[in-house]
C-alpha cells in the first residue's frame, strides 16, 4: 500500500471509487473515518465523519461532515457502482478521546457518539463491521485500498523511519542564524497591519501602501478570488477589492497573503505533513478564533483572526530541524504520551512558541501578539491580553482535534476547564464551534494526492 498513490480525504468528505490503484486515507483524532468495500463488485468507498449529526434540523449544506447524513451518501454512490449494501464491509476507525477536561472530554464524547450511529446504521442495514478501532487517546490514520480492499489501521506515530540514536539539537547560534536568513512577512503587510489598527487611515491609504508592494499585491489579489474569500466574484485590481469586499476583507487578506508567503518556506516532512500544511492550519485558526471573538464579545474579531493566522511562525523557524528529528518526536508523544511543547524542549533544546515569540519582537508586533505566539499552548501563564490568548488556544484546539492530518501538533487539555469559564463558554458549545469550523474553504487548498506519510498529528 506504501508505493501506490494516496488520497486524502478531508474531514467532510467522501470519495466512493471502481477498483484501481489508489489507496484513500484520512487522518482521524476525534473525526470518526469508515472504509466500505464489496468484494464482489470490486469498488469502495471512505467518508471523514467530523460530528454525529446536524444541530438543529437535518437542513444543511455539508450533509457528508456527519454520520447519520453522510454515511447513506456513501452507501447511495457505492450503489451508483454496482455494490450490494449487503455485501460491503465495513472498517470504522477514530472517534478518539482527547484527554479528561474537569471529568468531561473535548468533544462531550462527540467521537464516541458519532461511532455509535454509525455501528447502529450497519447493524439495521445489514452491512458487516469487519475492523473497527475507536475510542482510546491516539490519532490514527485509516486507509483503504481500492485495488485490494485491503484497510489499515495505523497509529500516527508509526513511522517508516526509525529514530536515529544520536539527535543533536540545534545551537542558540544556529536558531539566530536561521531567524536571520527566513524570508520575513513583507513589511508591507505589516504596516497596512498597523494602519489599519490604529483606525486613523483610510482605504485609499491603505491601498496606496499595499500598492507600493507589486508582489504582495498580486499575492493579496489571487488569494482574493480563491475560496477563503470571495471564490466567486471576479477580483482584477485592489480598487475592485475594496468595493467587491470592502476594507476589512481587504486587509484580511492582506495579511492572509503575507503568512502564506512566510508558511512557505516549510517542506512536508517537518511541522507540515502535506503541501501547504502549517498554511491550512493556520487559515483554520485565524476564521475558528474570529468565530470566538465574535460569539463571545471578548476580543476583537479582526485582531483575533490576525492573531490566529501568526500564532504557530515559530513552527517556520524550527522546521528544518524537526525533518531530522520527527520520529523520535512522535514517538515521544505517542508511545511515551509526553506533551508537544516537552518533546520539543527536550528534542531540540527550544519550543516553537518561544522561537515565535522571539521573531515576534524581532519583526515589532504588537504586545497582543506576541503574547498569542509565546502562550498559545500554556494561556495561563499569560501577562496580559487573556482574553484574545483564551480565544487562539481554544480554536487552535478544536483545528488540531477535529481537522488533523496537515501539521505536527499535539495541544494538551489542562488548561481546557479555566479557558471556557474565561470565555463565559461551556461544554454544549463546543458542538456548534465545530460545526462553524471552514471546512468548505479550507479544503480549497493544497492537501496530499500522492505518495504521502504514514504520519499524522498526534492527539490527546
Amino acid at each position: 500500500m506504501d508505493h501506490i498513490p494516496k488520497e486524502h480525504i478531508p474531514a467532510g468528505h467522501l470519495r466512493a471509487a471502481a477498483q484501481s490503484p489508489l489507496v484513500l486515507q484520512a487522518y482521524l483524532g476525534t473525526c470518526l473515518g469508515v472504509a466500505l468495500y464489496d468484494a464482489k463488485r470490486k469498488a469502495g468507498g471512505m467518508i471523514h465523519i467530523l460530528l454525529p449529526e446536524p444541530p438543529g434540523s437535518t437542513d444543511t449544506d455539508m450533509p457528508e461532515k456527519y454520520a447519520s447524513t453522510g454515511i447513506p451518501i456513501l452507501i447511495d454512490q457505492l450503489t451508483d457502482l454496482g455494490c450490494a449494501p449487503e455485501n460491503l464491509e465495513a472498517t470504522i476507525a477514530g472517534g478518539a478521546l482527547v484527554g479528561p477536561v474537569s471529568h468531561q472530554d473535548i468533544g462531550l464524547d462527540i467521537g464516541g457518539r458519532t461511532a455509535d450511529i454509525a455501528q447502529a446504521f450497519f447493524k439495521e442495514a445489514g452491512i458487516e463491521v469487519i475492523k473497527s478501532e475507536t475510542g482510546g487517546f491516539f490519532t490514527c490514520t485509516l486507509e483503504l485500498n481500492l485495488d485490494t480492499g485491503e484497510t489499515r489501521i495505523k497509529p500516527a506515530w508509526e513511522q517508516q523511519t526509525t529514530p536515529t540514536a544520536r539527535f543533536d539539537p540545534p545551537t542558540g547560534e544556529q536558531i539566530t542564524q536561521t531567524i536571520s536568513t527566513l524570508k520575513p512577512i513583507p513589511q508591507t503587510a505589516l504596516k497596512v497591519l498597523r494602519m489599519f489598527n490604529e483606525n486613523r487611515h483610510g482605504i485609499t491609504d491603505i491601498t496606496d501602501e499595499l500598492a507600493r508592494d507589486q508582489v504582495l499585491s498580486g499575492q493579496t489579489l489571487k488569494l482574493c478570488n480563491s475560496a477563503l474569500f470571495s471564490g466567486t466574484i471576479r477580483i482584477d485590481t485592489l480598487k475592485d477589492a475594496v468595493l467587491l469586499l470592502g476594507k476589512d476583507m481587504l486587509v484580511k487578506t492582506v495579511i492572509t497573503a503575507a503568512v502564506n508567503t512566510y508558511y512557505d518556506q516549510t517542506g512536508t516532512s517537518g511541522y507540515s505533513l502535506c503541501k501547504g500544511g502549517l498554511f491550512y492550519h493556520a487559515v483554520g485558526v485565524a476564521h475558528a478564533a474570529e468565530h470566538l471573538a465574535e460569539k463571545t464579545g471578548k476580543a476583537d474579531a479582526k485582531q483575533a483572526y490576525t492573531a490566529g493566522l501568526l500564532h504557530d511562525i515559530g513552527k517556520v523557524v524550527l522546521d528544518q530541524y524537526i525533518a531530522d528529528s520527527a520520529p523520535l518526536l512522535f514517538r515521544n508523544i505517542g508511545e511515551n504520551r509526553e506533551s508537544f511543547i516537552r518533546s520539543e524542549q527536550k528534542i531540540l533544546g527550544i519550543t516553537h512558541c518561544r522561537a515565535g515569540s522571539i521573531l515576534a519582537e524581532s519583526w515589532q508586533f504588537s504586545d497582543a501578539l506576541i503574547q498569542v505566539v509565546r502562550h498559545h499552548h500554556n494561556p495561563e501563564a499569560a501577562d496580559d491580553w487573556q482574553d484574545l490568548v483564551d480565544i487562539v488556544y481554544l480554536a487552535d484546539l478544536l483545528m488540531e482535534k477535529f481537522l488533523t492530518g496537515v501539521d505536527l501538533e499535539r495541544m494538551g487539555t489542562r488548561s481546557m476547564a479555566a479557558v471556557l469559564k474565561r470565555l463565559d463558554l461551556d461544554a454544549g458549545d463546543l458542538h456548534d464551534l465545530i460545526d462553524a469550523l471552514p471546512l468548505g474553504a479550507l479544503t480549497q487548498t493544497e492537501m496530499p494526492t500522492s505518495g504521502g506519510t504514514d504520519g499524522s498529528p498526534n492527539d490527546d
